[in-house]
């Protein structure tokens, strides 16, 4: 019994920590992306791709690993919002 709760633990920390856990909210990524839409099109740049693969390539630009035309400052709430938005415009 223990031994579960102690998997059990371990496994909820993990999934909360992973991001998953953390899902955006594509509403409020509508007007947070509102500076990527000058560049951007969504159904184009984004179709098909899901909300956690935008969120590491935005996390690429935010954290300099990828370049990018304009620097981004975001909290890590706003690049779930801006991928869950993406990710849903691409899908349509």
């Amino acid at each position: 019994m223990k031994m579960k709760f102690v998997a059990l633990t371990l496994a909820s920390g993990a999934l909360a920590f992973s991001g998953a856990a953390f899902a955006g909210d594509a509403a409020a990524g509508a007007k947070k992306a509102e500076m990527c839409l000058d560049c951007h099109e969504p159904a184009e740049d984004f179709a098909g791709a899901k909300a956690d693969d935008i969120a590491a390539k935005i996390k690429g630009i935010t954290g300099g690993k990828t370049k990018h035309k304009e620097k981004l400052t975001l909290s890590d709430a706003d690049v779930a919002d801006i991928a869950a938005y993406f990710a849903a415009q691409g899908a349509k």
